[in-house]
């Protein structure tokens, strides 16, 4: 009897790690399927400004109607809300230069410099939760971003800098919104988190459309593109940020290094695109970095309760 009150926590514990992995490769899936489904947009005739608008609106609403069926909260606590504007401005800033980042550069490099962010997350959670850095993450931050500049140096000859700058503030806003939204969700809920990020960022950009204007597709296959991007980057956000709820903003940005061999599987298969040896060595490099640190382990203060 004893034994099994005993055993509930670690069982709890381990389904919750399970699920929370499970959730995170699925949002790595789609991801990955996302930076290909933007091109074939752009080559509709959609701006940036178009697939923007369609993310954040589809996300908000699909967050909205979760939150309601599930009975979670759908707004941070009062004294939380304004860190909940605060993501919202930083994922609206950093989407849209990730997304900006493709028309400059290939596919596959704009990923590779993206996906430094959950090593950005790492240091951002030694930086302000007090996690300990292990001699592994160490390593592995030091070969993440050898990996990076092996990729970009390999590839300066044929792509625009504003792409490659594009592509690094984007990780850098992303890194920045994980980390904020773990502490949001310790008082409220992922559901919570995407309404202020992406309500607040259609909001703004529907009240901007006038002075910037807006492109829609002017073609089927552009279409197919913007709405797979839309529906993608709300299934995908839906299982990152409940990951992240279930397991830590750390451990679920590293667990999702599916995304880079999706992203620039598609954008081989759809695309036509393919990076160069030094690339691919850069990639690898960047997967193996993000294995390492994982297998650093997860020490430290915990990200949820």
């Amino acid at each position: 009897m004893s034994g099994a009150v005993a055993s509930a926590p670690s069982e709890t514990t381990g389904t919750r790690l399970r699920l929370g992995i499970a959730l995170t490769a699925m949002a790595a899936l789609f991801y990955g399927v996302l930076p290909s489904m933007v091109r074939l947009a752009y080559a509709g005739g959609a701006d940036e400004t178009a697939v923007m608008l369609f993310r954040s609106g589809c996300a908000a609403a699909m967050s909205v109607v979760l939150a309601k069926a599930t009975g979670r909260a759908l707004l941070p606590p009062r004294d939380m809300r304004w860190m909940g504007l605060l993501m919202g401005a930083v994922w609206l800033v950093g989407a849209y230069s990730y997304i900006a980042s493709f028309r400059r550069i290939p596919v596959g490099l704009a990923v590779t410099i993206f996906y430094m962010f959950p090593l950005m997350v790492a240091v951002m959670a030694r930086a302000i939760e007090g996690e300990r850095l292990s001699s592994k993450r160490v390593l592995g931050l030091a070969v993440g971003f050898s990996g990076v500049a092996l990729a970009v140096g390999a590839s300066f000859g044929g792509v625009e800098p504003v792409g490659v700058g594009l592509a690094g503030i984007a990780a850098v806003g992303v890194a920045t919104n994980v980390t904020a939204s773990a502490r949001v969700m310790r008082r409220s809920s992922p559901y919570a988190a995407m309404v202020m990020m992406t309500g607040g960022s259609f909001l703004a950009l529907a009240a901007l459309t006038p002075f910037i204007g807006l492109q829609l597709p002017a073609t089927p296959l552009g279409w197919f593109g913007l709405l797979a991007s839309a529906i993608g980057v709300c299934a995908g956000m839906l299982c990152f940020y409940n990951a992240i709820d279930l397991i830590g903003g750390v451990r679920a940005s590293m667990v999702c290094n599916l995304e880079p061999l999706a992203a620039i599987g598609f954008a081989f298969a759809v695309l036509g695109e393919a990076l160069a040896p030094l690339q691919l060595l850069g990639v690898a490099l960047v997967i193996g970095a993000i294995l390492l640190v994982q297998l650093g382990g997860h020490s430290g203060k915990p990200q949820n309760p």
